[in-house]
């Protein structure tokens, strides 16, 4: 009988003793407050604190933007083993959005700004006017219209201004270079042929790039090339 009582006693310390050693090697961490973040940063940051996100539920917010994350559980400092699951809610945009103002920014940050805010890029439509390339100089709903989610938003964008080249070929460098300035062009450089042209006044323009007649942007750079 003292035998068997003995022979319990040793393998319940055993168990105890393989219990504890077990809970003293199970690595702890701290985890990370994940609101506020977007779903993709907050995955980069548990991959790298040694825990697993997991997605419980989506709902409309009306302090988060769509794809950011509103609560978690455990709450931000808890101490869990590492591999351990937080639970998190995403939003799912709010409830109504005001259009935020895209005009006069560039197309990237405009586009940018209008997906953040939870709504989508509409018809794009390309104008020439005198604007940056690129900048937005219209769009429809108006800024701080109060839309639902997902709301498109339509833009007008700058191409720039396109002028025609005029014909310099023939003319002396000084008045080439006033006619295309007066065509709101820039003359770019002036080189010579490297020898004589037969019947060609010295320097008068026998070349030009682009050529006549070709349409551009306002500003663009000319090429003359003159005889000797």
């Amino acid at each position: 009988m003292k035998n068997a009582t003995f022979k319990v006693l040793v393998l319940l310390i055993v168990v105890l003793l393989f219990v504890g050693c077990g809970q003293y090697n199970a690595e702890v961490v701290s985890v990370p407050n994940f609101v506020g973040m977007k779903a993709s940063e907050a995955q980069n940051l548990a991959k790298n604190s040694g825990i697993i996100l997991q997605v419980v539920a989506t709902q409309p917010s009306e302090t988060y933007p769509i794809d950011a994350i509103i609560s978690q559980d455990p709450n931000p400092g808890t101490e869990v083993k590492k591999g351990g699951i937080v639970k998190i809610i995403l939003s799912s945009g709010f409830s109504t959005i005001t259009v935020p103002e895209a005009v006069n920014k560039d197309f990237k940050d405009a586009r940018e700004l209008i997906i953040n805010a939870g709504l989508t890029l509409g018809e794009i439509k390309e104008v020439e006017v005198d604007a940056p390339v690129g900048t937005v100089i219209a769009q429809s709903p108006d800024p701080n219209t109060v839309v639902q989610p997902g709301t498109k938003v339509d833009l007008t964008v700058s191409i720039g201004t396109f002028v025609v080249v005029p014909n310099v070929i023939g003319k002396s460098v000084n008045e080439a270079k006033t006619i295309l300035e007066n065509a709101g062009l820039v003359l770019y450089k002036v080189d010579s042929f490297d020898k004589p042209v037969p019947n060609a006044p010295p320097k008068t323009v026998l070349y030009q790039y682009p050529m006549p007649n070709a349409k551009v942007q306002k500003g663009t750079q000319v090429l003359l090339r003159v005889s000797k």
